[in-house]
């Protein structure tokens, strides 16, 4: 129980700061939304954030580092873990960030059932909310981005 004293109305603005939060809101639906990506994806092997960075890799000529950090919004020491685990199952070329051609059967592989899960998440939302969703999420992103430098 609380003590008596305790300041209502500091507990008041914490209540509001819960539920207003925009990161415990983005993280919320971000762990919700992976966990429905990693489920779908379990058969394959991978993990949606493995796949993501696959298929950045993928479509990158050929991506730096720096590169994939700024397309993944992922900072290098993340990312370059990540790039360890894949090169460790032989998905990325060891020598350059490239995928070998396991890396690129395991992607192709990938798709069909991310493209599933992604459907299932855009239905339920509906395309224009999805739509104005992604328009949100990158407007946020560089919000504070732009405020960061």
């Amino acid at each position: 129980m609380r003590e008596a004293h305790y300041d209502r109305a500091l507990l008041a603005r914490y209540r509001s700061a819960v539920r207003a939060c925009a990161v415990m809101n983005l993280r919320q639906a971000a762990r919700v939304v992976t966990g429905h990506f990693d489920e779908q994806l379990r058969p394959t092997g991978l993990r949606v954030t493995q796949l993501n960075l696959l298929m950045a890799i993928e479509v990158g000529a050929p991506p730096t580092i720096t590169d994939l950090a700024e397309i993944l919004a992922m900072d290098r020491t993340t990312l370059t873990r990540n790039l360890k685990l894949l090169r460790s199952r032989m998905l990325v070329d060891q020598s350059r960030i490239a995928l070998t051609p396991k890396g690129r059967r395991a992607a192709a592989d990938a798709l069909p059932i991310w493209e599933r899960a992604q459907a299932q998440i855009t239905t339920t939302l509906g395309e224009r909310r999805w739509e104005a969703l992604l328009i949100e999420l990158v407007a946020a992103r560089a919000s504070v981005k732009h405020r960061r430098g």
